[in-house]
């Protein structure tokens, strides 16, 4: 009879391992200046909703200079040059700041909303951060969503208002704001003589 086999298994040499080599701390070093930059990169889309909260808060009026004279009655302190970058140009108020304001605008909200997830919502936007208006306030409101749609169609071809002239979610965000503040729940709701105060508040640059 043949001698039994016996197989083994090697065991494998750690030393004969594939393990990253670590980089030296003079690598790390050259390759964290070759990274770093000396001032924050733009939040594309921050003015946008940084106007939509205030838009919602109801704390200054839509048009851009009545809202700008308005927030800086709100607080002396803040520099008129310094708020229309935080309204025009994607520019972010220091960080304290920023927390301070949004806690403030958040407050005048009716429903219930976390200021925190808004703070990194205005920095990020989606789809890194979801919008807290689709989270909490819309989410089921499709009704109204509806007839926002008909208002929003029915403005711009009225006033012929065309798509490279404005930020369809933005300006939609608007309509909704405005219909909550009239209080329009229904289509009924909606009368000819809505459509210039809509126009405007949805539209404040062509005023």
């Amino acid at each position: 009879m043949p001698d039994d086999q016996v197989t083994t298994t090697e065991t494998p040499d750690p030393n004969s391992l594939s393990v990253p080599q670590r980089k030296t701390i003079q690598e790390y070093c050259a390759e964290y200046q070759q990274i770093v930059e000396t001032e924050l990169p733009i939040s594309l889309g921050f003015s946008s909703r940084m106007n939509m909260l205030w838009d919602l808060a109801g704390a200054a009026p839509p048009h851009i200079e009545g809202r700008i004279t308005s927030i800086l009655a709100i607080n002396s302190a803040w520099r008129e040059s310094d708020v229309r970058k935080w309204l025009q140009k994607d520019v972010l108020p220091p960080p304290l700041e920023l927390h301070n304001i949004v806690k403030f605008l958040v407050r005048q909200l009716q429903d219930s909303h976390n200021a925190r997830r808004w703070e990194a919502f205005l920095i990020y936007g989606s789809p890194i951060v979801p919008s807290p208006i689709n989270h909490i306030m819309y989410r089921k409101d499709q009704v109204r969503r509806e007839i926002a749609t008909m208002i929003f169609a029915q403005i711009t071809e009225k006033y012929k208002i065309p798509p490279s002239a404005y930020q369809a979610d933005e300006v939609f965000q608007r309509c909704l704001t405005f219909m909550h503040n009239l209080n329009i729940y229904e289509l009924r709701d909606f009368q000819p003589g809505h459509m210039e105060p809509f126009k405007n508040y949805m539209f404040p640059s062509e005023q």
